[in-house]
């Protein structure tokens, strides 16, 4: 067995998931172009992503279901498929989960579907996509090579709550397309030029009852808190250090760091590894809740809430509030790193 972070996402009733490392970001549902008739089934168009154009990916279709029309709580992962990136087309995502797999002796997951299919299905009934190439060009998971307990056999239409609370007061369908549209024409305007300077991928985690951000560049990986071992006459923000694939590293806890309250238990099970290719540590965290992207330009440093974003080590607060830490501080810190002499 082995663990792997998921992105995990649900059309119908059929719970999916994609290794996070092969997300590239998560957008709201957009009006895909449509492609002349005779495509695959899955082929749902394309959109304009900042002038690039991708296929637009029905998960319904690839899992068998009834196709639906796009409502305006879906989503669309951008992932990638071998050397192009595609949009998955589901219905929600719901955060990410560290998942034991199964390997067989050659290294790759086992498989419970039709050869070269790409999927996976674990005890608790997850569709994992380990191959999305394999999958799609597979044709995907027909009804008639699956079994109830995977994909039900009758999909009810899906029932949108967002599109009547949302929709427009006369004519539903003509609100929804019309917001898909102005979405699409969105996303289509070409980047600004420093768009990387004011915005950050980030990852969301927990802790202590609050959710916190950290920049994507910077993490290496995530894993499962392991045994931790204290080393004395370190600084209390410290929790000790433990071995990760062969290297030492100091194990940072954030409550301690930043002076957080103590409002109760908190489950410290995940590890997230912070690396600038010369120094490496761990923030330990509750679990991972997603990941997204933050506008820069729009981080408050002043939140009467949140009072913790005097700290040196906080950017500031982004919507939610969500609190974005300050990785320059953290690794400009010399104290963060313990000597092994």
């Amino acid at each position: 067995m082995t663990m792997a972070q998921l992105l995990l996402f649900s059309v119908g009733s059929v719970r999916g998931a994609l290794p996070l490392e092969e997300t590239v970001r998560v957008i709201r549902m957009v009006t895909p172009k449509k492609r002349k008739a005779g495509g695959p089934p899955w082929d749902a168009g394309t959109i304009n992503l900042h002038g690039r154009t991708l296929s637009v990916v029905s998960m319904r279709s690839l899992f068998g279901l009834k196709d639906a029309g796009p409502g305006l709580t879906d989503m669309l992962i951008i992932a990638r498929a071998g050397s192009q990136d595609l949009a998955l087309w589901v219905d929600a995502t719901s955060g990410v989960r560290d998942i034991p797999l199964p390997r067989d002796a050659k290294g790759m997951p086992q498989q419970t579907f039709p050869e070269g299919s790409g999927v996976l299905k674990t005890a608790e009934g997850l569709l994992v996509i380990y191959d999305l190439s394999g999958l799609i060009a597979s044709g995907g998971i027909m009804s008639d090579s699956t079994d109830d307990s995977m994909v039900p056999a009758c999909d009810t239409v899906r029932q949108d709550s967002g599109r009547k609370t949302l929709a427009g007061p006369d004519d539903d369908d003509a609100y929804i397309n019309a917001v898909l549209a102005e979405r699409a024409a969105r996303i289509a305007r070409p980047e600004e030029p420093l768009a990387e300077t004011k915005t950050a991928e980030v990852l969301k985690f927990r802790l202590a009852y609050r959710e916190y951000a950290i920049e994507m560049g910077n993490i290496r990986e995530v894993i499962l808190t392991g045994e931790i071992t204290p080393v004395p006459g370190t600084p209390d923000f410290i929790s000790g250090i433990c071995v990760v694939r062969g290297e030492i590293i100091s194990l940072i806890d954030l409550r301690v760091l930043l002076a957080i309250p103590e409002t109760g238990l908190t489950d410290l099970n995940r590890v997230i590894v912070l690396t600038d290719r010369t120094l490496t540590f761990g923030i330990l965290a509750d679990h991972i809740t997603g990941i997204g992207t933050i506008e820069l330009d729009r981080i408050s440093t002043e939140n009467p809430h949140v009072p913790i974003t005097t700290n040196k080590y906080v950017k500031g607060v982004a919507e939610g509030p969500l609190v974005v830490l300050d990785t320059r501080a953290l690794f400009s810190d010399p104290s963060m790193i313990i000597d092994e002499a």
